[in-house]
């Protein structure tokens, strides 16, 4: 894997074990931000692995769809809840509508199958 690969597991890895401590403690949506930003960084490592890289958030996931999901690569169903994730971070953050506890423990576990899978692929 490449430096900055590694860089971006890395960060990931890192806001999956916060968003788990969290969870139990805070609000859900702070849960959910940071599930969030896990499987961004998920993403843009896998991304640049193939030396592709997407200046914003929505750019990522539509490289990351077209590059492993529409390919077979990566799981549509796990690529379906990140958007989910997506969608429940900006609810929570911007329209003061934020994801229930079971919602979080959803895209934790979400993000936990991204990791495995792209460990599994050699990302």
């Amino acid at each position: 894997m490449s430096p900055r690969s590694e860089e971006f597991m890395e960060q990931a890895r890192e806001r999956l074990a916060d968003a788990e401590k969290i969870l139990p403690l805070v609000h859900p949506a702070v849960a959910v931000t940071t599930a969030y930003y896990a499987m961004l960084n998920a993403a843009r490592a896998a991304l640049s692995e193939r030396g592709e890289f997407a200046k914003t958030h929505r750019g990522t996931w539509t490289l990351f769809n077209s590059v492993f999901v529409s390919g077979g690569e990566f799981d549509r169903r796990l690529s379906a809840l990140a958007r989910r994730a997506q969608e429940a971070r900006q609810r929570g953050d911007y329209d003061a509508a934020p994801a229930s506890e079971a919602e979080a423990a959803e895209f934790l576990a979400v993000v936990e199958a991204m990791l495995e899978a792209e460990i599994a692929a050699g990302t």
